[in-house]
């Protein structure tokens, strides 16, 4: 009875959390301008992601949208987004496209919540650490912010926790457990493979992690507790190669052009080995410095996504060969600050709070000093990021430290973290591309707190016991 009615409470403060998460969302985005999306002035990729999506469903491989050229023949990203953004607009006016993607967003970020709660819970087989992991990420400012924003990070958090989790229940159905929705093992893992697939097909970091989890389910074939683990192999790994190449089949036979969900990779990493990379021009200018214009493509399309192949090995190897030592340092450093430093502060204004904070320290640490910093625009908000993403990061590492026994079940999970921060030592790493592992945080955070919570009730129960015991002897002596 006492179990039923602490489920019953803890499904009402689940509702009550979603609630408040899809809420705080709407309240946000929706009252954002719009239509300044398309101009350039905003500053990131927007714009370009609304004139590509558009231009990608008309007839003409080139042309103009809101004075943005796109190029259909040279698409340089993976498409998912693309396609989000260009389906909607293909019905709606500009303004109530924007407000319908916007919309779309903060219910798949409310999902990813949803999905962080039914992690941490089966991860740890106590619902009250899925709750604590999803408030923390139904209240995370940047969270909150994020859906507002015409850019890849909510349906990609979205898919890629849609796909662990349902790789989690795949294991627990194969092990005989209750499955939401009585799927089957299989089932549950090529939704597994379909939803990974779209992630990849959204931003194509996460285009080999897959082979992780094809791995993970061999470990467990030679421990005995997955039967046939490479027939799941090669299903899982079938599904996903067949959504990714979905993207390279299109070009192959439309233009002719071979891409395996993006080209940007080498960019990327010469990007992360370049100091002083910066915006499309400046790159422009990196890579063609002396006289080598003619190395690169001379076409019609915007050059920043036409250099060759050979001008960024060339560029990757000056740089290793002059300073390796220092490229390592320099890849270390950057992507030590990308952990630091929260994702979404700059959505509050350009001073940074950290760095004025730094310099009151190292300054005069004056109380007038101090007051400029409590007048930075957002700085409530600011702070309010701050003190989320440490405390997510702080707790999470310390519970995937606590539940390190359970590596076997909690691979998939810390795996995807690790792979994440693999990968972005070589590719560029900014806050922005670690935002992804947040839910990793908050969802062990949330275990961590369970633990804490646990371990505080055993030792009071200790206590009592002991006080206890201490009475009764008194009660004896005394009769």
């Amino acid at each position: 009875m006492k179990k039923m009615v602490t489920r019953a409470g803890n499904k009402r403060l689940l509702w009550l959390i979603l609630l408040s998460a899809v809420l705080l969302r709407l309240l946000y985005a929706l009252p954002q301008a719009t239509l300044s999306e398309y101009g350039r002035a905003t500053g990131g990729d927007s714009g370009w992601y609304l004139a590509l999506g558009a231009g990608f469903f008309l007839e003409q491989p080139h042309g103009t949208v809101h004075g943005i050229d796109y190029y259909n023949s040279v698409i340089p990203v993976p498409p998912m987004y693309i396609l989000f953004v260009g389906f909607i607009q293909q019905f709606l006016p500009a303004h109530e496209s924007i407000l319908l993607i916007r919309l779309l967003q903060c219910l798949a970020g409310t999902a990813t919540v949803y999905l962080a709660f039914c992690l941490a819970a089966a991860l740890s087989r106590q619902q009250r650490a899925g709750l604590f992991a999803a408030a923390l990420l139904a209240f995370h400012p940047a969270m909150i912010i994020e859906p507002a924003n015409i850019a890849t990070e909510t349906l990609y958090i979205f898919f890629i926790a849609m796909g662990l989790w349902h790789y989690m229940q795949s294991l627990e159905a194969a092990e005989g457990g209750q499955a939401p929705y009585r799927l089957g093992a299989a089932r549950h893992l090529i939704l597994a493979a379909l939803a990974l697939g779209l992630a990849s097909l959204t931003r194509a970091a996460s285009l080999m992690f897959p082979l992780l989890l094809a791995g993970h389910l061999l470990w467990l074939g030679r421990r005995r507790q997955v039967r046939k683990p490479m027939q799941k192999c090669i299903l899982l790994l079938a599904v996903y190669s067949a959504i990714i190449c979905s993207w390279t089949v299109h070009n192959l036979v439309l233009w002719d052009r071979f891409v395996l969900v993006s080209d940007q990779l080498l960019p990327t990493i010469w990007r992360g080995v370049e100091t002083e990379d910066g915006s499309p021009a400046q790159n422009d200018a990196l890579l063609l410095a002396g006289g080598e214009r003619d190395v690169a493509a001379d076409c019609e399309v915007d050059c920043k996504y036409q250099h060759p192949v050979e001008l960024y090995l060339r560029r990757i190897a000056e740089i290793v060969e002059e300073d390796l030592p220092g490229l390592l340092a320099l890849r270390a450093s950057e992507l030590l600050y990308a952990i630091l430093q929260p994702h979404g502060t700059t959505d509050f204004g350009d001073v940074s709070v950290m760095a004025a904070a730094r310099a009151w320290l190292t300054g005069e640490r004056s109380f007038a000093s101090l007051l400029d910093i409590l007048r930075i625009d957002g700085f409530a908000l600011k702070l309010a990021t701050w003190l989320f993403h440490y405390t997510a990061l702080a707790l999470g590492l310390l519970g995937i430290f606590w539940t390190r026994r359970q590596a076997l079940r909690t691979a998939p999970v810390v795996g995807f973290a690790l792979y994440t921060l693999a990968a972005h030592l070589i590719l560029l790493a900014l806050p922005r591309y670690l935002f992804p592992l947040e839910i990793v945080w908050a969802i062990f955070a949330g275990w961590a707190l369970q633990i804490a919570l646990q371990r505080r009730h055993q030792e009071n129960s200790i206590l009592v016991a002991d006080v206890a015991g201490v009475v009764n002897s008194i009660d004896v002596r005394i009769q």
